[in-house]
């Protein structure tokens, strides 16, 4: 039997939903709200997809996607040409990374992609650690190339779980470890571990070296999902605070501010950070388009959600002005997850990321 902890990201979200959520009867029959097709605020790029997560813009309007899979399905990427087009064309470049999970299930969360044509590298991190799964592929960050081959350039999972159990008197559930945000930028890739809420960069030589830990919220740890670096370098970490929001009614998750520059590598819980955005509902993924606006996805918009109408949405946050939030989709998705951004400023999101039969990736009208 796999051994899981009780409460890594995924194992506690799957039990204050099955604590806290009513699932109304017809659940498999009915995997998206429904609303009238003339009011949808959005165009399917790709559907009847698998736990859908992380996405990320490549070079010439070409869109990638993370999919953790399901009971029947491992865990894939997926390519999508001329993603802003009215005929999108999607196929998967690679395939048969394990999944592990019951309802939400854990294989590759984040992913980022960086060069072009016979460049393209795409980093893709897996959930989760192996002295979890027993899987030594779990918790690793991956190289994949287009022809599907790949090479495992660290396990973060394994290090974090190592780092947590060094640093118990942390939080009371460590050891824990459960990557899932990646960013790729030159010269450096960075992680956000959900489970042993820190941020972390991966060097070259595969060593994972802790840059922030993120400190608890009001009565559970932070849940770091994502990260993305802002017009003014620094890297912004979304987090998920997803028991403040669904059982207390009041959304508390953060983006914070990081300056890699500034961590304390000796001790990363003193690394300084700042609250640049704050009031928002659980974060499941973050980007910022290239005129500075900072996109987040939701992962529901109101207390104790139903299973059939999660209200997930997409907020955009002008650089400016980190107090202003403003809905894409007026809390119409279904457990949103990551998000992304083309050139053309045509918003991303993939939804469908748990508990439903079937996810997308939608591509949001234009605001």
């Amino acid at each position: 039997m796999v051994r899981r902890r009780p409460l890594t990201r995924t194992v506690a979200l799957a039990a204050v939903l099955a604590a806290v959520l009513v699932a109304p009867a017809g659940l498999a029959a009915r995997s998206h709200p429904q609303t009238p097709a003339k009011s949808h605020p959005w165009t399917v790029v790709a559907n009847h997809l698998h736990s859908p997560r992380g996405l990320s813009m490549g070079p010439g309007d070409i869109l990638y996607i993370a999919q953790s899979g399901d009971a029947t399905h491992n865990g894939s990427i997926l390519q999508v040409r001329n993603a802003s087009s009215r005929h999108p064309k999607s196929r998967t470049i690679a395939s048969g990374f394990p999944a592990f999970g019951a309802e939400d299930f854990e294989s590759i969360n984040g992913i980022a992609v960086r060069g072009r044509g016979k460049n393209t590298r795409i980093f893709a991190q897996m959930g989760l650690a192996p002295q979890i799964t027993l899987n030594p592929m779990s918790g690793a960050l991956l190289s994949v190339k287009l022809d599907g081959t790949s090479t495992t350039i660290a396990n973060v999972g394994d290090a974090m779980w190592t780092w947590t159990g060094d640093h118990s008197a942390l939080w009371e559930e460590f050891p824990d470890a459960n990557p899932y945000g990646v960013l790729a930028i030159p010269g450096h890739v960075y992680v956000t571990d959900a489970g042993a809420n820190t941020l972390v960069e991966v060097m070259p030589d595969g060593r994972v070296v802790v840059l922030a830990y993120f400190p608890n919220t009001l009565i559970r740890d932070a849940i770091p999902t994502c990260v993305a670096r802002g017009p003014d370098g620094a890297l912004y970490v979304g987090t998920l605070a997803f028991v403040e929001g669904v059982i207390l009614g009041s959304p508390e998750a953060k983006v914070y501010r990081v300056d890699p520059t500034t961590a304390n590598l000796v001790d990363p819980t003193l690394t300084p950070m700042t609250e640049w955005a704050t009031g928002l509902w659980p974060i499941n993924g973050c980007t910022f388009g290239k005129d500075g606006t900072f996109y987040a996805s939701q992962l529901v918009t109101q207390a104790a959600p139903t299973f059939v109408d999660p209200h997930g949405d997409v907020v955009k946050i002008p650089w400016g002005s980190p107090t202003t939030h403003i809905s894409l989709t007026g809390g119409t998705l279904s457990w949103a997850a990551g998000v992304a951004v083309g050139r053309n400023g045509s918003v991303y999101v993939a939804e469908g990321t748990a508990f439903v039969p079937e996810g997308r990736v939608l591509r949001l009208a234009r605001h």
